[in-house]
């Protein structure tokens, strides 16, 4: 067996890059709360206690709760490594 093979192992994002992508995430979770403020005070009364039937209730968390997360991930991800590729903020040097 040779020693090329396998490929050389390649290391995932630096520590600085997930810094940058996390607290973009948090602006854009910040901003999408703000933006949907109605939607999720209208929302609250239909988050507890749970209504039947449970799997709608339950369906219902998900997709709010992970339209939140997934969206603002998504963005802060995007957002974050164009920040940290142009002006290298945080970068580990």
């Amino acid at each position: 067996m040779a020693a090329d093979e396998f490929p050389t192992p390649q290391p995932g994002p630096s520590w600085a890059r997930l810094r940058v992508r996390f607290a973009c995430s948090v602006v854009a979770a910040v901003v999408q709360l703000v933006i949907f403020w109605e939607f999720v005070l209208g929302a609250l009364p239909f988050l507890w206690p749970p209504r039947e039937p449970t799997t709608q209730w339950v369906s219902f968390i998900m997709v709010s709760l992970g339209s939140f997360v997934f969206l603002s991930g998504l963005v802060g991800t995007l957002v974050g490594d164009q920040l940290y590729d142009r002006y290298g903020l945080f970068a580990d040097d």
